[in-house]
Formats: C-alpha cells, structure tokens, sequence
C-alpha cells in the first residue's frame, strides 16, 4: 500500500513539473552573487529547488536517524557490558560459595574494576578473603576503595569490621569514627562506633552516643532495649571513676534512680568497703538480699562478716528469705559453707542432708562435704571428696553467652549485657 502510493505521489509529481515547465518555457536570469547569474528556464530552476530543498531535508533525517542509531548503539552496548557485568557478580559469588575460590575471586575482581562504583561485587570479593584469614588482602582492597574521597558507606562499614577480625582494633576504630562523621545520623554507624568504644573501655563516648541513639529509636520494644543498654553504660562509667568518693557519688545516684538494679548495689557495696564504711557496705547488701535474693548478696556479706555472730545473721537472713523467690536447696548449700566456717560441722552435715534434689546440685557440695570430713578428721574420705570438688568454691556463668568467670562482674563485656552473671549456687530464681 504504501509503495503503490509513492509510485502516484511520484506521477503526480513528474506530471506538475511537466506541466510547469510546459507554462514556463522562457528562460529567466538567476543571480548566484552580485556579479555573477546564470540563465535558465523557470521549470529548470523550480525543479532545482525542489531538488535541493529534498536533499536538505533528507540529509536532516539521515544525521538525526545516525544520531538516534549511534545513541541506541551506546545504550545497547552498555546494557550488554552491565550484563555481562552481573554475570561475572552472580557467577563469581556462586563459585566462591562452592569453593572455587580462584575463579571466583578473578570474576568478582573483574566486575568490581569494571564497575567500581557498586561495592557488591567488592564486599563479596573481601569477605572471601577474610573467611580464608587473609585479613591483609582484605584490608588492602577495602582500604583502596574506601581512599576515595567520598567513600561507600558499605565499604567503610566492611573496613572496620575486617579491621576488628585481624585484632587490629586501633585502625577499626578510626574507620569508624570517619563513617560516623560521613553518616552522623546512621543507627548502625552509631551502634557499630559504640561498640568499639565499649571494647576499648571509653565509657564516655560510648554513653555521649547512646543517649544521642535513643532520640531515633521510636519503636517501643527497641527503645526498652536501647535505654537498658543506657543503663548498662551508665553503670560502667560510673564503677570506672578512678575517684573513691566521685565513684560513690556516681553509684549512689544511678542507685536512687535504677531502684533494684543488682549490680549498682553489690558496687556500691563495694565502693563502700573500699572507703572502709563495711556497716554501709553492709546496710545495702543486707537490704538487696531481702528484695532480691542472689548469691552475690551473700558472698559479700560474708566477705565482710569478721566475727560469728556477723555470719549468724546472715544464716538467719537467709532462712527468712521467701521460698518463692529463691531455690532452697541452694540456700542450704551456702548456710551449710557458713556453718562450716565457724567449724559447726554437725549443723552443715544436717543442711545438706536435707537437699531435696541431691542428682541437681553443683559440684561445689563435695567441697562442703570434703571439708566436713577434714574438720572430722575422716581424712581419706576427704581426700576422695575433694578429687571431685571444682577448684574453685563458686563460678559465675553468662545467662546470654554462656562465658564463665571466677569472679562476679555486673557487665558482660562479650554481649555487652547487664546483670547477666549467676552463681554455679545461685540462690535467686532465674
């Protein structure tokens, strides 16, 4: 159809120009420029300006159909090269994954070249490297991408993390600072430099961030945990003031305003004897053990109780201490250790004898019973008794991580958790 119509718009037009130049047949002067003309009929010069206006025309078309041609080339080509490029990406961390690591890696390292403005093919291509503990290679790529000036939040991120894995906490923690200074108002930048100053102990900056943290947090059950960890910081600079007195003070005001918080009194406590006050050291242990029964309670009271009558009212404060709220079986373990110091052998005998759970107990009771057998005199028995005592009278153990200290701690410095530490005879309730 539409050849057959250019064929008629073609007759028609060679009919127009015969038909002109039939009308027209005198010749006339065209002047090209001032002092020079040519002469030519009328149809001759119509039809050359006709001719000429088509070519303008047509030479129009071709260099905007070129332009749109070589555009859609270039457009084309880079689809095609971003393809290619995620093939190398998907291809590179399919075989990292199935640990061909070789080819995988040049693919990954090709892709990142090629593109260095997307980090994906990049973090894979480190994290590889720090899977297999060549932290210096990572390092050292991270590092190049994170020179630029205006470096990829991710890559920084990635840095600092592969700074921490090969130990090197120094160098993790300026890459962190530098992001938190690139995205101040980035939660997992603020997190991620917070625990870095929880590791190096700069309880300062690490409280300073946390308090900023909790003005962005609107979710309520993340907004509890942030201010727990508050908390927590707050409780860890105060125990770290290296001032006696500023150090009780500090205690002695998040203990006004953190009623029943189990580490601020056992450190209060304790900033107290330090400050040779044991009749308030006392006061507040006796008084945290009656609203909360815990074995820390009772292992600082009787670090402290110089004379019997001091241990005889711990006994009685443990015996009155509500059955709900601790494990008897535990309590009579330690009222039998507190026997046991002032040589009432018969008395602690009878306390264990009376455990309910005997299958249930910590090996701490063949220490008492080793050291009922020694004070008896029975010494072969005590001999066997202890073969199969722990080393140590009591153990603390993480109810979060699980880590095991000798000495109880109020923060856990591996899962950054507050009061998390119980006793192997931990007499409260978990």
């Amino acid at each position: 159809m539409k050849r057959a119509l250019a064929v008629i718009l073609g007759v028609v037009m060679v009919c127009l120009v015969a038909y002109l130049s039939w009308l027209n047949p005198a010749a006339v002067e065209f002047r090209l420029t001032p002092g020079r003309s040519i002469h030519a009929p009328l149809s001759v010069l119509v039809v050359l300006s006709f001719v000429i206006g088509l070519l303008l025309v047509l030479t129009a078309g071709l260099i905007q159909a070129g332009r749109r041609a070589l555009v859609a080339w270039r457009l084309g080509r880079q689809q095609r090269l971003e393809e290619r490029i995620e093939n190398w990406q998907e291809r590179g961390s399919e075989l990292i994954w199935r640990g061909d690591l070789q080819q995988g890696r040049a693919l990954l390292q090709k892709a990142w070249q090629r593109r260095p403005e997307d980090a994906r093919a990049l973090l894979t291509l480190a994290e590889s490297y720090l899977d297999t503990g060549d932290f210096h290679r990572a390092t050292r790529l991270l590092s190049e991408a994170a020179s630029q000036q205006e470096a990829n939040p991710d890559v920084l991120f990635a840095l600092a993390e592969a700074y921490r894995r090969a130990e090197d906490r120094a160098a993790s923690l300026t890459i962190l600072e530098r992001l938190h200074a690139l995205r101040p108002h980035s939660p997992r930048a603020v997190r991620a430099l917070r625990d870095a100053y929880i590791d190096g102990e700069r309880w300062t900056e690490a409280v300073n961030l946390q308090e900023g943290l909790l003005a962005q947090v609107r979710d309520p059950a993340q907004l509890a945990r942030e201010r727990a960890c508050l908390s927590a910081l707050r409780y860890q600079l105060a125990i770290h003031v290296e001032d006696l007195p500023a150090r009780v003070q500090a205690l002695e005001a998040l203990a006004d305003s953190r009623a029943g918080n189990v580490p601020l009194w056992v450190s209060l406590g304790d900033a107290f004897v330090s400050s040779d006050r044991r009749d308030e050291a006392s006061v507040v242990w006796e008084r945290a053990l009656r609203t909360q029964a815990r074995t820390v309670f009772v292992e600082r009271l009787a670090s402290i109780a110089t004379e019997n009558r001091h241990r005889e009212r711990l006994r009685n404060l443990l015996r009155k201490l509500r059955s709900d709220q601790v494990r008897p079986d535990m309590v009579r373990l330690l009222t039998a250790q507190l026997l046991l110091e002032d040589g009432e052998t018969d008395q602690a005998a009878r306390e264990l004898d009376a455990v309910q759970n005997p299958a249930n107990l910590p090996p701490f009771v063949q220490r008492l019973r080793a050291e009922i057998y020694r004070q008896r005199g029975n010494l072969e028995e005590a001999v066997t008794a202890y073969a199969k005592a722990p080393v140590h009278d009591t153990a603390y153990r993480c109810s979060v991580c699980e880590r095991q200290v000798i000495d109880w701690t109020g923060y856990c410095m591996r899962c950054h958790t507050l009061d998390s530490y119980r006793s192997e005879v931990e007499i409260g309730l978990l």
